[in-house]
């Protein structure tokens, strides 16, 4: 069982929230596993748990405790908020993104090349092109909590009491929370997203590269993405489904383990 632990790293920006697991084979390749917006580090508990190895992440900035960026988010100025999360570990680590996580790991690859071992990215948003250009114009509206007659409620019942069947009511309410702490900013990260050139990040990754394809909206930009990269590996999950890192924690773990163990071989 891994014990989960708390901190804060300082960074440019003034601090990250840092959450850790030591997990019960500490000899296991360490991961950073980068979350998606709007959610903080947190997310990835039920994964690391089944992974077993060291596992460290951090809220995003802006989001949970850690401070705000001072300009709007992009990808590079993730990766440079995030980039101390590298000197939690004395060896190269592997970086796991999900959604605009996978994003900044790729990012975070290209940038320090010397302390990332390789890259496991599930389920990536490929948001650029023509016909890409409404959504990624609407992606950053903010929520306009008091424009809405009942928001909230709204939210806890997709987000907590539609997922009992799947996730204990504690976790479920705890993401949650995650999901609104950021108030009206609440979307402000997706501009990272919306604004990165994928393509041409992924056609110039060297690392070992696992991508993870779930059954999501979001398949067809990872297969796009695993395409992309030279020499990537595909695995296809339709038996994942959303929330992917809680019905397919166990799964992905797996998934992951196998790889970093054979050093990214396939």
């Amino acid at each position: 069982m891994a014990n989960t632990r708390r901190g804060y790293i300082d960074n440019a920006e003034g601090q990250l929230h840092v959450w850790s697991w030591e997990g019960a084979r500490p000899d296991h390749s360490p991961l950073i596993c980068l979350p998606p917006v709007p959610f903080g580090g947190r997310f990835f508990d039920r994964f690391a748990r089944a992974y077993e190895g060291p596992v460290w992440s951090a809220d995003l900035p802006g989001y949970g405790f850690s401070d705000a960026l001072a300009n709007e988010p992009t990808v590079a100025e993730f990766t440079c908020a995030m980039s101390p999360l590298l000197a939690t570990s004395s060896t190269p680590v592997w970086l796991t993104g999900f959604h605009s996580g996978a994003l900044v790991a790729i990012d975070m690859a290209h940038c320090f090349p010397e302390q990332v071992a390789g890259l496991v990215l599930v389920d990536v948003p490929v948001f650029t092109g023509p016909d890409m250009a409404s959504l990624r114009e609407s992606l950053t509206v903010p929520p306009q909590y008091l424009t809405q007659e009942d928001p909230l409620n709204g939210l806890f019942q997709s987000m907590v009491v539609d997922r009992l069947a799947d996730v204990p009511f504690d976790r479920a309410f705890a993401l949650f929370i995650d999901f609104i702490s950021a108030g009206e900013h609440r979307n402000a990260g997706y501009h990272a997203a919306a604004t990165y050139e994928v393509e041409a990040a992924c056609e110039q990754v060297e690392k070992p590269t696992l991508v993870i394809a779930t059954q999501s909206s979001l398949r067809e930009g990872t297969l796009q993405t695993a395409d992309w990269i030279p020499n990537a590996t595909l695995v296809e999950r339709d038996d994942v489904t959303a929330p992917a890192f809680e019905r397919g924690a166990e799964v992905i773990a797996t998934l992951v383990s196998d790889f970093v163990i054979n050093d990214g071989r396939s």
